[in-house]
């Protein structure tokens, strides 16, 4: 008989020109239960080349790469598979380029400083449907969402919301994951997850973006 409670297992993509980096965060991968199959990448192009023979759930993506950067790369990737989950992981914090890969639309940015506990918690929030982003990250990207939401003529409406769904935004853009808000609430996590689902339908939203440029323009999560 068929264990019910074994973890399914997902696939990654490191994508990085440094073998030193790709070993050292291939071996961390390693130890993350939920992680399967782990492959590497030297170019953006070599990971294009990959996708196409496998489907990776997650890939970590450096940005500064001969051939094809990771820029392009995860342009490319967002747009010929966008069920894959990009997670910048850089050693650059230029605000230019923060604000460029949320806007094409990748998960999670973390500076190549990380840990192993900090990759795990990265993860376990992407595949909740969450962004991430370390703190120094944090910064650029809530002024880049604060200026963005000024800019914006139209005031969405918010009084269809309960207060119970807001409460739920408001901890969803503090990167709480989905057991952290439900012991928070005193509800289960399949609770948080029916909420956020409602949350999404009932405001047309599809991406973590579109709920925390929300959230900010209705006074949910004040930045």
């Amino acid at each position: 008989m068929e264990d019910v409670t074994k973890i399914n297992k997902i696939n990654a993509l490191i994508v990085d020109d440094h073998p030193i980096y790709r070993d050292g965060i291939s071996n961390i991968l390693k130890n993350i239960d939920i992680i399967g199959k782990c492959d590497e990448a030297e170019n953006g192009l070599i990971a294009l080349e990959a996708l196409g023979k496998l489907h990776y759930e997650i890939i970590f993506m450096d940005l500064e790469m001969k051939i094809m950067d990771g820029i392009e790369a995860s342009r490319e990737i967002k747009k010929n598979y966008p069920d894959s989950k990009i997670i910048v992981l850089t050693m650059s914090d230029s605000r230019r380029q923060i604000v460029e890969m949320f806007e094409i639309g990748v998960c999670g940015y973390i500076l190549k400083n990380t840990d192993a506990s900090e990759l795990t918690r990265a993860i376990n929030l992407i595949l909740e449907g969450n962004l991430y982003h370390t703190p120094e990250v944090m910064d650029t990207w809530s002024k880049f969402i604060a200026n963005k939401a000024l800019l914006e003529r139209h005031n969405p409406s918010k009084s269809s919301l309960t207060e119970h769904q807001k409460r739920i935004i408001y901890y969803i853009c503090q990167e709480l994951t989905t057991s952290e808000i439900a012991h928070i609430l005193s509800i289960s996590d399949a609770t948080v997850n029916n909420h956020r689902a409602q949350i999404m339908k009932k405001l047309n939203i599809k991406t973590g973006i579109g709920l925390v440029l929300y959230a900010v323009k209705t006074g949910i999560y004040p930045i």
